[in-house]
């Protein structure tokens, strides 16, 4: 697993960012917020300086919080924070593959068994939402620049078609993923029937006033409203149309309460 922020804690505090991870904004902030910093190519040397403590415990804080959000090491974290006086040392950690400032980096990686995370390092718009789209009723938690998403047979399509493409909605995209963990399949494509399913999926659930698979009990106790409201039976004595477009509707609530409870189950069996 590639890292994307490395802290050391020594006599300084050294800090290692992946250039594929820049956080926008930070390198500006650095330069114009430390009155004592020694800059050499890649590496920004910041002093601590009792004039400037505040912004010194700002940069600290924000460092420490990064890292305990990728390493998770509490005892690290709070040695950090005690000793926020140390100088700090930040790198740019340079990678073979040449930094595109216009290209959209994306890691995809398993987090265990049921779920893998989706880590944007400089997240558009409209290829986040068209992303988050893709894995609508698999998603388990997002932020801005992250989304946690339920892994299982159908998301590992997804991936594998994803990860082939190298343009979403007109921006380069370039993926970094272990394709072993998300192993493709040959006959699917995101732009054919997998979206059109999952659009399938949405109207249906639209339909039952839900907005997840896992409502599945309101689905079913509006499945029975709907049904019985457009029943034909109960429609015998109207005019032709009228029977017609409620035979019609009654279809539709029959088929969309059919795909959901197909849908269901395959979510049962895999999580």
């Amino acid at each position: 697993m590639e890292k994307i922020l490395e802290v050391k804690v020594d006599d300084n505090i050294e800090v290692v960012l992946d250039s594929r991870f820049k956080i926008k904004g930070f390198i500006q902030f650095i330069r114009l917020s430390f009155n004592d910093l020694e800059i050499k190519g890649d590496t920004y040397k910041i002093f601590y300086d009792k004039e400037n403590v505040k912004n010194h415990r700002l940069l600290v804080q924000t460092l420490a919080n990064l890292y305990k959000k990728h390493k998770k090491d509490e005892a690290t974290y709070k040695k950090m924070i005690l000793n926020f006086k140390k100088d700090v040392i930040v790198k740019i950690k340079k990678h073979e593959v040449t930094f595109d400032e216009e290209a959209l980096y994306i890691t995809i990686r398993k987090l265990s068994s049921g779920e893998f995370e989706i880590n944007y390092a400089n997240p558009n718009e409209k290829v986040y939402n068209y992303i988050k789209g893709l894995f609508l009723f698999d998603l388990l938690d997002m932020d801005k620049y992250k989304m946690v998403v339920s892994l299982n047979e159908e998301t590992k399509k997804i991936v594998s078609a994803l990860i082939s493409k190298h343009t979403i909605m007109g921006y380069k995209v370039i993926f970094s993923v272990n394709e072993e963990e998300f192993k493709k399949s040959r006959s699917f494509s995101v732009e054919g029937s997998l979206k059109e399913y999952l659009n399938k999926i949405r109207n249906a659930l639209e339909l039952f006033g839900a907005e997840s698979i896992y409502e599945w009990d309101n689905i079913k106790k509006e499945y029975r409203r709907l049904a019985k409201k457009y029943h034909p039976d109960l429609h015998r004595n109207k005019p032709e149309l009228i029977r017609k477009i409620y035979e019609k509707k009654f279809r539709r609530v029959q088929e969309s309460y059919e795909l959901l409870e197909e849908y269901y189950k395959q979510k049962v069996t895999y999580s």
